[in-house]
Formats: structure tokens, sequence, C-alpha cells
């Protein structure tokens, strides 16, 4: 039997990719929030849902077999891999050097922290990226697709965020971490595209949260909580804005061909299709 013969017909993905994306993104939300229903500890809850969605992006693969390549496996055809890290590395240090600026050299590691990091990337990125890229990338007819999925995935994103003030922080404090945090996912989503691999802005996302969570006082398990809008936070945001951008000229027009390329190589599209 070809590959033509066993593909699945993914019926609400051809017909409507954003609902398929949102739905997609949903369901994972929802499974990777069962560890959280079970009376676990906060630390535990954590790893076991970033287990967990290793397994769910392992499923999700295997639900677009056989065309389907996956999300753990950087594309050959993906270039530039030390350049995409640049505005991470910017991102990283001068957020550090923020912190130290407002709170000293601040620094609280706990088993929370670190299982709050592992599951802020795990989570977030199966959630955010992991589920709905692939399918904006094969079922989005449009060729400003990219752009699409970008502005989609990040604002979602930046969305979720502005949601910390539910969780006990300001409404200054949570808009502030909504646009920070949209700007993250220009990052996250475009390193995503370019490298076709979901465990890169895994990494980042949790080494990035990591230190926020153990260097920046004025954080609460990850929310805000602080009222005071510091000229160091007005900087981090600006840093991030900044890394934001810089990841917009990762994907920009003239790399479009080449990302496209990477997700037809990982959907097995031919060129005449």
């Amino acid at each position: 039997m070809n590959k033509e013969a066993k593909a699945k017909k993914h019926i609400l993905c051809k017909k409507a990719p954003i609902v398929a994306m949102i739905l997609a993104a949903v369901l994972a939300m929802l499974i990777l929030s069962i560890p959280g229903l079970l009376g676990f500890s906060d630390v535990m809850d954590n790893l076991a849902s970033s287990v967990l969605a290793v397994f769910f992006l392992i499923g999700y693969t295997r639900w677009f077999a056989p065309e389907f390549k996956g999300v753990f496996k950087t594309s050959s055809l993906a270039t530039g891999i030390l350049f995409v890290w640049l505005p991470f590395l910017f991102k990283i240090v001068m957020s550090y050097i923020l912190n130290v600026v407002d709170y000293g050299f601040y620094f609280k590691p706990t088993m929370l922290a670190l299982a709050m990091a592992i599951a802020a990337g795990f989570f977030e990125e199966t959630v955010f990226r992991g589920v709905t890229v692939p399918i904006g990338m094969r079922y989005i007819r449009s060729e400003k697709r990219v752009s699409v999925i970008v502005l989609f995935t990040a604002l979602v994103f930046g969305l979720m965020h502005i949601g910390n003030i539910i969780r006990g922080a300001s409404v200054t404090m949570g808009i502030i971490q909504g646009i920070a945090t949209i700007f993250a996912g220009f990052l996250f989503v475009a390193v995503f595209l370019r490298t076709g691999n979901i465990l890169i802005p895994i990494f980042m996302h949790g080494v990035y949260d990591y230190m926020c969570f153990v260097t920046d006082a004025s954080l609460d398990n990850g929310t805000m909580t602080g009222e005071t809008v510091t000229t160091g936070l007005i900087l981090a945001v600006l840093v991030d804005v900044i890394a934001g951008v810089w990841a917009l000229y990762l994907i920009r027009p003239a790399k479009r061909a080449e990302i496209h390329a990477i997700w037809d190589e990982k959907w097995s599209v031919s060129k005449a299709e």
C-alpha cells in the first residue's frame, strides 16, 4: 500500500486549519493539565506535565503518520542554526543583567523553580507551537501562512499570560507580562519555523524561565507580584521587544522559501503538490 493510500484524511485540518490549530492546542492543554487534578505536589505536577507533553507530541506525530516526520528532528534543510541562538543569548544575558540592576545578586534556586521551568518549556511550547505550527504549515494554503502562524501563536501566547491577573498579578503587571510574552512568542515560533525541531524552543523557554524564577525577586511562582514599574522592568520589556523583532528578521520574506522547504520536507510534500 503506497503512502497516499495509507495517509489519513484530516478533513477539519484541510477545511478549517485555524480551527484545527485551536482545537489541537486546547486538547493538548487539557491533557497536560491532568496531573494538576490528581493531587500531586507542585513539583511532581510540573514534571508529570512535561512527561505527558513528550508522549502527546509522539502521539500527535503518529496521528498524522505516515507523511509527517514529527517535531523532534532538525530538518536537513535548516541553515543558520547558530544564528537563531543569537537573539536568545541577547535576551537571557540582558534580562539577567537587568535583574541584577533591580534586585542585586538575588539567587533563590528551588526544586519547584526547576520543575516549573521544565514544565514551562514542555507544556507551553507543546500547546502554543508544537501542535499548532505543523498544522498551519501543512494546511494553510496562503503564501502568507508564515505570517498568519507567527501572529496567531504569539498573540494567543501573550493573551494567556495576561491571564496571570487572575492568579494575583496586578492589571499593570499582567499587561506588561502579556506584551513581553508576545515578543517572546515571536522568538520561539521563529526558531521552530527555522529549525523544525520543537526541542530547541523548549530548551530556550525552560532555561530563560529558570533564570527568571531564581534571579527575579518580583516573581512568585512565575507570576509578577510586584506593584512598582521599575526602570529595570521597562528595559527588560524593551529587551524582549528587541529579541522579538530580531526573531522576525529570521523569518523575513527572503527566508520564506527556505522555511517552506523545511516544512514541505517534514510533511513529505512534493514540489508538484
